[in-house]
């Protein structure tokens, strides 16, 4: 009996010795497969941390918009004048002023350069790949989110490519990234709104900074979370007050430096900021952008390379998953790409930066369609080869205006600050409607912006069309900056005190 007793006990022993080492070879395994997951996603926002980063100050400024914020936050840090925004001298009621304000404290910490202009769109790119990989972790797996953060990084290297591709956006100093993140931020509240009601008021903040950055296209913030939550809300909702609290915080945010604008420039701010940019670029067409109604969706295929053919059978997809399975995700990311891409394929004016803010929704929903269709890894390995193969490599240096340069280091070298200096362009008026009779051009604003950015601040640029010089123009002591398919037009065959690789600049007679 006792040997029989101890046989079972060195049974049993034996029994949990090996449950015991099996357990513990789960355990490492879970360990093993929990490390690779956070060792691969951790690489993946490395490697978007390299791309966006990478030779970021190099090159020059493109004409118009990012030489336009650059040449604006230089104006202002050296005037003093931090609440109304200038362009060679004159006010700029274009844009709202939070990256202007972010970019001259940054001039003002490591000096004037391409760099500073473009870091804060930098930052604000590699903050939209991390909140996208935040929301596919949410979502789904670390699968989708490291899969979505890889579809935002291809890359393409034409000129202009800023235009619609994401990673090439982050990399020049424009406002579309910086809007993007905002309204990012404002999907990733509403969605953890879901387990804590109370966070629909935080998204008062982001919809009030991103108006500050961009004006009206801002309040997509606000209006993406608004049609999901009245989609997928319950019937008896007690929420309303909270939304009534975000609004409150949008316009703590937002409407002082509009008002004070307003009260101090009265109708010059308001045909510009609100005739213009807002009801002049939905209802007429504005510097010649005219496209038609499928153009965003030509745009889009181009941003996201051999996925661009891919994104619409995902939002069929996500388009029965919400309606026949009420999936939450879907309802989101269906209203986070539909609205924005409606309002602004309805609008005239069509630029393909403008529809910026919807690619982290569609990355994410050709992820999470590829995990659910297939499996995590299989996904992500899928998404992770064909990114590898085709769409991810170094970005080439953002070179909007390299004859520039040594243009602006001539001038800066052989001229005196007390030269009178021309700039000959096809026109000098604004593009698009014209602004009230009682309100005086501004003899620089049609100047290439690249050449006011690069050209020393102390000499004022005006405009001259090719008729100007044809009549009588005082010659005498002037110098003019003329490109060289307008400088055949002209027939002046005085001196050429500067010849670059597309402007010339001429001396005028003694």
């Amino acid at each position: 009996m006792k040997d029989e007793l101890t046989n079972s006990i060195g049974v049993g022993s034996v029994a949990s010795e090996r449950a015991c080492a099996g357990w513990s070879l789960a355990a490492r395994g879970l360990s093993l497969m929990g490390s690779m997951r956070w060792l691969i996603s951790g690489s993946v926002l490395g490697l978007a941390l390299v791309l966006v980063f990478y030779q970021l100050g190099d090159g020059s400024l493109y004409d118009w918009d990012e030489a336009i914020y650059a040449q604006s936050a230089k104006e202002m840090l050296r005037s003093g004048v931090w609440g109304t925004l200038s362009w060679n001298g004159s006010p700029f009621f274009h844009k709202p002023p939070l990256y202007v304000w972010l970019t001259a404290l940054t001039y003002q910490l490591i000096g004037i350069s391409e760099l500073a202009a473009r870091l804060w769109s930098a930052i604000f790119g590699f903050g939209v790949i991390v909140l996208t990989f935040v929301l596919g972790v949410r979502f789904h797996s670390w699968a989708v989110g490291a899969g979505a953060a890889l579809l935002l990084l291809g890359i393409d290297q034409s000129a202009y490519s800023h235009k619609f591709n994401f990673l090439s956006q982050a990399r020049v100093g424009m406002l579309d990234i910086p809007l993007t993140f905002w309204i990012v931020a404002a999907q990733v509240l509403i969605w953890e709104a879901g387990q804590r009601p109370w966070v629909i008021a935080c998204i008062g903040l982001p919809t009030g900074l991103a108006v500050m950055t961009k004006a009206w296209p801002g309040l997509f913030a606000l209006m993406i979370p608004l049609g999901y939550w009245l989609l997928t809300r319950p019937r008896r909702s007690r929420q309303t007050g909270y939304w009534i609290i975000a609004g409150a915080c949008t316009g703590i945010i937002m409407l002082p430096w509009h008002l004070w604008q307003s009260w101090t420039h009265g109708a010059l701010f308001l045909q510009d900021y609100v005739g213009v940019n807002l009801l002049g670029r939905l209802s007429q067409v504005i510097e010649a952008h005219d496209e038609g109604p499928l153009f965003y969706l030509d745009i889009m295929r181009r941003g996201f390379s051999l996925w661009g053919y891919v994104w619409l059978l995902a939002y069929v997809w996500g388009v029965r998953q919400a309606w026949h399975r009420g999936d939450r995700r879907m309802w989101l990311l269906l209203s986070w790409v539909t609205v924005p891409l409606v309002v602004f394929s309805m609008a005239q004016t069509k630029l393909g930066n403008y529809i910026t803010m919807i690619y982290p929704a569609i990355a994410l929903l050709v992820a999470l369609a590829l995990a659910e269709l297939l499996t995590d890894r299989v996904a992500f390995g899928v998404i992770a080869a064909v990114m590898a193969v085709c769409c991810i490599r170094f970005p080439i240096a953002a070179d909007g205006s390299p004859a520039v340069k040594p243009l602006a280091a001539y001038v800066a070298e052989h001229l005196g600050s007390d030269a009178r200096m021309y700039v000959v362009e096809r026109e000098c008026r604004p593009l698009g409607p014209s602004p009230p009779q009682a309100i005086p051009a501004n003899p620089g604003q049609d100047v290439q912006p690249s050449l006011r950015f690069y050209i020393p601040a102390d000499r004022r640029l005006h405009c001259l069309e090719v008729r100007d010089l044809r009549e009588a123009f005082p010659w005498q002591s002037a110098h003019v900056i003329i490109g060289y398919e307008l400088w055949g037009q002209i027939g002046y065959t005085g001196q050429v005190e500067f010849k670059g690789d597309e402007h010339v600049l001429l001396r005028g007679h003694q």
